[in-house]
């Protein structure tokens, strides 16, 4: 998915507005008659700013792949002198470039096979987002005008349609609503946790006596929560003993911890709702809040193994990087939560040396409901997160189809190192 994800951050690119320190600063750009495009991909001609704006993205990825790589933010010289991928930097952004456009001609071509339109709220959302970035000194220096901003956002709409089409709910190349359940349910799950620390207000470890009360206490904490007789109890008991854990702690030092790093990656936090009775005058309404059954539960999305890159042709090969300790540690809770965990039974789960966790988890099944983790809005989210290197591969193989007929006077007059980056951030 790494085209297509790079490419949909060419609209995304346009919020880059704050200056980044270090770059050098050539002159406005303004198109001559001989480049007015910068290639033509199965015979569509496309506009230089479109080009242009993913040479733009291509430094930005260049820099962010430099970032990694060293920890500390690259300055424009030393993209300018680096190689990528075996090539020189300048080389690399324009391949990326290219094929960025293809991406976007191949979409172009889906998009009109399928007869479709934007929808009216659409086009006001594209309307709408021009105008908030009409300012941005970053493209109209680099003479990238409001009709390529237009093209090139126009165009990610068209993917998410091309998208729906083919990869949703009863589709195409897509699956059913009941085959996407089971999906959803085999790589999230829903628990409760308290994160407990085994070390003093300073960051020192507990001294034998301590760790043992704790410990004690702990073990305590577990049996009382699996007491419980139901599962809802048992959750509920889960809320008390982090609140009585908080006054323990309180009172071995006088401030309560810091939550901090716990290490678990959640994607969704529930909060507590407020409900005003329906029908009522708004000057006499009491208002009253609900109690969440939810509150303090995350969903964790199940780690996958890193695929091999896009490239297939890319002989060139990289070393993982090692593992950190906290990475190890957020892998071996992942593989435990998605392993061998039962439902509903509080666990003590030993993250790090200086973390024990006590553990619930539930049944993700119970929350998907259209009010909850199974609304219109989780399916898409859900089918993209499936289907997107499917989606990928499909419109690359598309657009490595196609011809490309580069014009070599608008590669060299918008060669990479000739923009102006004044106004671009990494960030």
């Amino acid at each position: 998915m790494k085209k297509i994800n790079r490419f949909a951050a060419a609209a995304l690119s346009f919020a880059i507005a704050t200056t980044f320190a270090g770059c050098n600063a050539p002159g406005a750009i303004t198109f001559g008659n001989g480049t007015k495009n910068a290639l033509t991909i199965d015979g569509y001609d496309v506009p230089a700013g479109i080009f242009i704006n993913n040479e733009i993205v291509a430094y930005r990825e260049a820099m962010y792949k430099q970032f990694l790589s060293t920890g500390s933010l690259p300055t424009y010289d030393d993209i300018k002198g680096s190689k990528i991928e075996d090539m020189d930097a300048e080389d690399w952004i324009q391949k990326e470039a290219t094929e960025t456009c293809k991406l976007y001609v191949a979409i172009e071509r889906e998009f009109d096979k399928l007869g479709e339109e934007l929808t009216d709220e659409e086009k006001e959302e594209i309307k709408t987002y021009i105008k908030s970035i009409s300012d941005n000194e970053l493209f109209s220096d680099n003479g990238i005008s409001d009709d390529s901003i237009k093209k090139t956002c126009t165009n990610t709409y068209k993917q998410e349609h091309l998208f729906d089409h083919y990869f949703g709910i009863d589709r195409e190349m897509g699956c059913s609503e009941d085959d996407l359940k089971e999906y959803f349910k085999e790589n999230t799950a829903r628990v409760k946790y308290i994160a407990i620390k085994m070390t003093d207000a300073d960051g020192k470890a507990l001294e034998d006596d301590a760790k043992r009360e704790l410990d004690t206490k702990i073990d305590k904490w577990i049996r009382d929560i699996n007491a419980e007789t139901t599962n809802e109890k048992k959750l509920a008991k889960m809320d008390e003993v982090k609140t009585e854990y908080e006054e323990y702690t309180a009172a071995q030092t006088s401030t309560t911890p810091a939550d901090g790093d716990t290490g678990v990656t959640t994607t969704t936090t529930t909060t507590a709702a407020v409900t005003t009775a329906e029908g009522s005058d708004a000057s006499d309404t009491t208002t009253t809040t609900t109690a969440d059954p939810y509150a303090n539960e995350v969903t964790v999305t199940k780690m996958t193994t890193t695929e091999p890159a896009d490239n297939k042709n890319d002989t060139t090969t990289t070393q993982p990087a090692e593992e950190t300790d906290a990475e190890k540690a957020e892998k071996a809770l992942n593989e435990k939560i998605f392993g061998d965990m039962p439902l509903y039974k509080a666990e003590k789960y030993e993250y790090d040396k200086d973390t024990v966790y006590i553990i619930i988890k539930g049944d993700i099944a119970e929350r998907m409901t259209d009010k909850d983790l199974w609304s219109e809005d989780q399916i898409k989210t859900v089918l993209r997160t499936r289907y997107s290197k499917k989606f990928s591969d499909w419109i690359e193989g598309i657009a490595n189809s196609y011809s490309v007929e580069k014009n070599d006077k608008a590669y060299k007059r918008y060669a990479p190192f000739d923009l102006d980056y004044e106004h671009f951030s990494l960030y």
